[in-house]
């Protein structure tokens, strides 16, 4: 297991080594202002500061190697990806206030709401830009929008009451399933690959994104604060309908019910009622139901890539329960 671990970190840490240049590269052609700010969110501004897990990029370089792709053109998407993925984190900073990115001062608490969303607005058009000249620019476009509509839906539950288990699973693949999808299918065509593998791989990275998304999920109720950077529960705090949360309010039980007064006040949890939320969403047997979900989509994940499968592709692919178990409070 160790080895494993030591496998899943440098496949991790390779991918970032090989990326980063070439977002620097597209970073740098942004006017100054933009340029000054986006350098901040990256970290680039302090030596050894945090710049994100390196996932996408991870499974781009993997889906190119597993088609016999060349990784010159894949490191290309990898940075398209990698800017819209930005683009998002950035948005989501200031829909969600959180207060601090990797770390870091987030990046609307430096220069504020309205240029930070022109930082985000910049990445993602940098991103699609990155793509002229190759294949699937288009592609990454109608992506972007998939991503609005999945904000959109998030905070749009924040004042329902009748979100339903499909709908906050719908969210859930617009905010993270479908870039992670894009993000596999793109390398897929840019290697010129068939339209079998090019679906393949489009399921491969949807599943495995929404595994993820379930994995941010369950730590933003059980998430060590020590390495999340967020405070233990604070989804619960600010009432958000994640999908454990969704299982828990729908699931008839006492327990559920409870929960679901606490949300119909309408008002952010103090601690004492933050973690009577937690062990109530637990009692429900939500936490359990998300668990094995993640295990669930992971194995679908793998499944759409069967004919394809390489060691690397699988270690990828099982990074989402250990990126859970790892910054898991709960099991310490």
């Amino acid at each position: 297991m160790e080895d494993d671990h030591v496998v899943k970190i440098q496949l991790l840490d390779d991918a970032r080594e090989a990326v980063e240049p070439v977002l620097r590269r597209r970073v740098g052609l942004l006017p100054p202002t933009l340029r000054e700010r986006a350098v901040h969110h990256f970290g680039w501004d302090v030596p050894g500061s945090g710049t994100g897990k390196a996932v996408r990029p991870a499974l781009v370089l993997a889906t190119a190697r597993a088609l016999g792709a060349d990784e010159h053109r894949a490191l290309t998407v990898a940075a398209a990806v990698e800017l819209v993925h930005n683009f998002t984190l950035i948005h989501d900073d200031v829909h969600d206030q959180d207060a601090e990115r990797h770390g870091r001062p987030a990046l609307w608490t430096v220069c504020g709401t309205s240029e930070a969303l022109l930082v985000g607005n910049a990445l993602l058009a940098a991103g699609i830009q990155t793509l002229s000249g190759h294949k699937g620019a288009g592609l990454l476009a109608g992506c972007a929008v998939d991503l609005c509509e999945g904000q959109s839906l998030d905070i749009e539950f924040e004042s329902r009451a009748d979100v339903s288990l499909e709908d906050c699973l719908r969210m859930s693949v617009g905010k993270t399933g479908v870039l992670i999808g894009t993000a596999c299918s793109l390398t897929a065509l840019n290697a010129g690959a068939d339209t079998a593998a090019f679906r393949a791989f489009h399921d491969f990275g949807t599943e495995l994104g929404i595994a993820f998304q379930f994995a941010n999920d369950l730590l933003g109720i059980w998430g060590d604060e020590r390495a999340t950077g967020k405070p233990t529960g604070s989804d619960l705090a600010r009432l958000k309908k994640t999908l454990p949360v969704i299982r828990a309010l729908r699931s008839g039980t006492e327990a559920g019910t409870r929960l679901a007064e606490l949300y119909a006040r309408g008002v952010e949890l103090d601690p004492a009622q933050t973690r009577e939320a937690a062990e109530l969403v637990a009692r429900t047997g939500a936490r359990e139901w998300a668990e094995a979900e993640i295990h669930r989509r992971v194995d679908l994940a793998l499944t759409s890539v069967q004919p394809y499968e390489t060691p690397e592709l699988t270690t990828l692919a099982k990074l989402a329960f250990a990126y859970y178990r790892s910054l898991n409070s709960a099991d310490s």
